[in-house]
């Protein structure tokens, strides 16, 4: 709806005169009939009477349209400036909150500031207390230290003092007692080797003396090393006796004589069954005459007393069966042998080792039964007697006689 003015209401009346003049609103030319002039003047007067109205309601409408318009722009836009200046003052009255937080904090941090350089110098103060406390002592404790080191100093003298006189009253020193615990394994190795011909040991012995000798230097040193490993190749180049190993085949051999069979001990008569029908026959008459028992007792005597004595064929001589004390003294007699062959196999003795083996044999032939076990028996002996139990031995005294002189030499030097 549009609002018209003044100037256009007044030029509205204006209209129905033109028609009242007699002219023709589609052609715009005048009439000059009569009866239309009288006509029209009723109708424009009736034109006006509803014309003014309208234009007065739409002139009040247009200020009431006017006034609202004016209404609503000015008190919305009054409320939008109370909204907005109420929303300054909420910031505003933030800003201030913010401000006062901001200075109790800085109040806060002044005080912790305060508080935290207070506790600094009392800090400071104590470290300063402690310090001074503790120089002090440090002090002290050093004129401590320096007191006891000299006391310590002293009695080191006096403790080296008597070492040294301990030393020039024994006359000896380390390298001596090394001198002398070589000097030791030197003769170990000579009088295993040269008593139970020990290898083995012999040879371990002289590698530790020259180890021992690896911390000395000098020429007579160096000899005694080099005839050291002369005699260690020598030694090398021997292939020992397995004395232990023979030593406990005789000993097995000794402990397993009681189960050989001696001779007669196979030889015994079949005790079982009957040799004559005169037993066969008392035996079937002594089942049918059952009924009577005195008579089945007699029978049972008399052949009891027959079996008392046996007939038999011999066709070739035997052997008597041995009594206790010739039977110990087969086994014990043999044991015997066996025995003297390990000592002589201890002792390297060649000879009556293979005497007592032979011995030995000789014995097993005679008292002991041809069997298996006796077979097997003799077998073992006669493989034992082909061994070699004898070897030549190097000499290994030339170290041990230079090391005794170079001891001598250092003791007189001494």
């Amino acid at each position: 709806m549009t609002q018209k003015t003044p100037t256009e209401q007044e030029d509205a009346p204006s209209q129905p005169s033109a028609e009242s003049s007699g002219m023709s609103p589609a052609t715009g030319n005048t009439t000059d009939d009569p009866t239309v002039g009288v006509s029209a003047g009723p109708v424009v007067r009736g034109r006006a009477g509803w014309v003014a109205p309208l234009a007065l309601v739409l002139a009040v409408a247009g200020a009431a349209l006017s006034a609202y318009t004016w209404y609503a722009t000015h008190v919305a836009g009054q409320l939008q400036i109370g909204r907005e200046l109420g929303r300054v003052d909420g910031v505003v009255r933030e800003v201030e909150r913010l401000v006062d937080s901001q200075a109790q904090a800085d109040a806060t941090v002044a005080a912790l500031r305060r508080q935290a350089e207070d506790d600094r110098r009392d800090l400071l103060a104590k470290i300063d207390s402690a310090g001074t406390t503790l120089r002090a002592e440090i002090q002290a404790f050093t004129g401590e230290q320096a007191t006891e080191r000299a006391q310590h100093q002293e009695a080191l003298e006096s403790l080296a003092d008597v070492v040294a006189k301990t030393r020039s009253q024994m006359g000896t020193t380390r390298d001596d007692w090394l001198l002398q615990e070589v000097a030791h394994l030197l003769l170990l190795a000579n009088q295993r080797l040269t008593l139970i011909g020990d290898v083995a040991l012999a040879q371990k012995a002289l590698a530790l003396a020259d180890e021992r000798l690896k911390t000395f230097a000098g020429p007579q040193i160096l000899q005694i090393r080099r005839a050291l490993a002369q005699e260690q190749e020598q030694l090398g180049q021997l292939h020992p006796v397995d004395v232990a190993g023979i030593s406990l085949t005789l000993g097995s051999l000794a402990q397993g004589v009681g189960a050989l069979p001696l001779k007669g001990d196979g030889d015994r008569p079949p005790w079982s069954g009957s040799d004559t029908p005169a037993v066969s026959e008392a035996s079937q008459s002594t089942q049918e005459e059952g009924q009577n028992s005195a008579q089945a007792l007699g029978r049972r005597v008399l052949n009891d007393l027959a079996d008392l004595v046996r007939v038999r064929r011999v066709d070739q001589t035997r052997v008597p069966k041995l009594d206790t004390s010739a039977r110990f003294l087969a086994y014990e007699n043999l044991r015997l042998q066996l025995v003297a062959a390990q000592l002589a196999l201890l002792r390297q003795d060649q000879g009556l080792y293979r005497e007592n083996l032979s011995q030995a044999r000789a014995w097993l032939v005679d008292y002991f039964a041809v069997s298996a076990p006796v077979e097997s028996f003799d077998l073992r002996l006669t493989e034992l007697a082909q061994v070699e139990v004898t070897q030549s031995f190097p000499d290994i005294s030339v170290s041990l006689d230079l090391l005794r002189s170079e001891i001598q030499r250092r003791d007189s030097t001494q």
